[in-house]
């Protein structure tokens, strides 16, 4: 299976689209808030500690503030652990 990265799109009300293309064909996942799109890449232990205002990990020895690019570069380089989400 060959996974794709293709970005995040912003929805009215708060929820977030994941962008994948999978062996050539689009696919979708989403994501209802900020909460649940930062749990699709965060351990639990990371995840507690943004929430609870600990901000976000370093990322490749990189500090990204916005929550959405930050998601979006662990994403473009973690794209093949995702293949989980796109098995029948």
């Amino acid at each position: 299976m060959t996974i794709k990265f293709e970005g995040i799109d912003l929805i009215p009300a708060d929820g977030y689209i994941l962008n994948f293309i999978v062996d050539g064909k689009d696919e979708t996942v989403y994501c209802d808030g900020l909460e649940e799109l930062m749990c699709t890449v965060l351990t639990e232990e990371e995840w507690v500690n943004w929430l609870t205002g600990g901000g976000l990990p370093l990322l490749n020895g990189k500090k990204i503030d916005d929550e959405v690019k930050f998601v979006e570069e662990y994403i473009d380089k973690k794209a093949d652990n995702f293949c989980v989400l796109f098995e029948d």
